[in-house]
């Protein structure tokens, strides 16, 4: 069973409560939740009850523009009781931020070491009727497999370096009624993936100057759990081509044997690929 989770996020103005942007704490435990409720989903198929969390450590501030990464460990499972360690590191913040004096709008330094900026411990429980065992890792199987609407291309290689992001779908997420998340909330999202591409490649986040190809394939709901991994497929005239796919790796249940129970998926499904093309700045 795999024991460490991590969840992804870019910080937006719609996530800062105060003139100079930082992020509060309580969002910043709005991502811890999801990633401990994976790490939950993984040894039970069951989203758990938190039952609190000691010794949580705040190191930074998070601000408007970093890019985020929360990782949960598990390490004790009792009868019920299960605890993880939770950390949450900066990968990257805006060149500003950062105390740069000559820089370029959208420059971005990318840490050689991710910055520590909370760390703590939580304990959660599953009841005993709700355990239903150590779940699967919910591996991608063959991420860049070829794909009929997406052929190589003269100029395009598969050797592009390529960047990882994952995210829990919320209400938040939600447009459509029965829960279904927009296509276009998807994209945000797939874009936020290229921009981390973008800013640990070049340093900048660049700028995007065309959608080329977008294809819907399996829609994604509140509560899934959902990877996304961009690559750079082609770099011509200043100018690359990200090609970014999604996958839904966990998913609620339709006819679920529980309220909470959750299942993790042995082959996730592709959602949605979609290929920008972003100006080298």
């Amino acid at each position: 069973m795999r024991k460490v989770s991590y969840l992804s996020y870019n910080m937006t103005t719609a996530d800062a409560n105060t003139p100079d942007g930082i992020v509060p704490v309580g969002r910043q435990f709005d991502f811890i939740g999801d990633v401990e409720t994976e790490e939950m989903i993984l040894c039970d198929g069951d989203e758990s009850l938190c039952l609190g969390y000691h010794d949580v450590k705040i190191y930074e501030d998070v601000y408007v523009g970093d890019m985020m990464e929360y990782k949960a460990t598990l390490t004790n499972v009792g009868n019920s009781s299960r605890d993880c360690r939770i950390e949450v590191f900066k990968l990257a913040t805006p060149a500003d931020r950062a105390g740069k004096e000559d820089y370029k709008p959208g420059d971005m330094v990318w840490f050689d070491e991710p910055v520590k900026c909370t760390e703590g411990n939580v304990r959660l429980v599953v009841k005993k009727h709700l355990q239903r065992g150590e779940q699967p890792d919910g591996t991608v199987i063959d991420p860049w497999r070829a794909l009929e609407d997406f052929p190589l291309e003269d100029g395009m290689s598969e050797d592009g370096e390529t960047m990882t992001y994952r995210y829990r779908m919320s209400d938040r997420d939600v447009f459509y009624g029965g829960g279904v998340v927009n296509g276009a909330r998807s994209i945000t999202l797939m874009e936020d993936c290229a921009k981390r591409l973008m800013a640990k490649t070049y340093g900048n986040l660049g700028r995007c100057v065309e959608t080329k190809k977008v294809r819907l394939y399996t829609p994604c709901f509140a509560g899934d759990y959902m990877e996304y991994i961009a690559k750079i497929k082609k770099v011509e005239d200043g100018k690359a081509l990200i090609e970014v796919r999604s996958y839904k790796i966990i998913e609620v249940p339709e006819n679920p044997p529980f309220p909470s129970s959750i299942d993790v998926l042995t082959d996730p499904p592709l959602s949605t690929v979609v290929q920008f093309v972003y100006e080298i700045r």
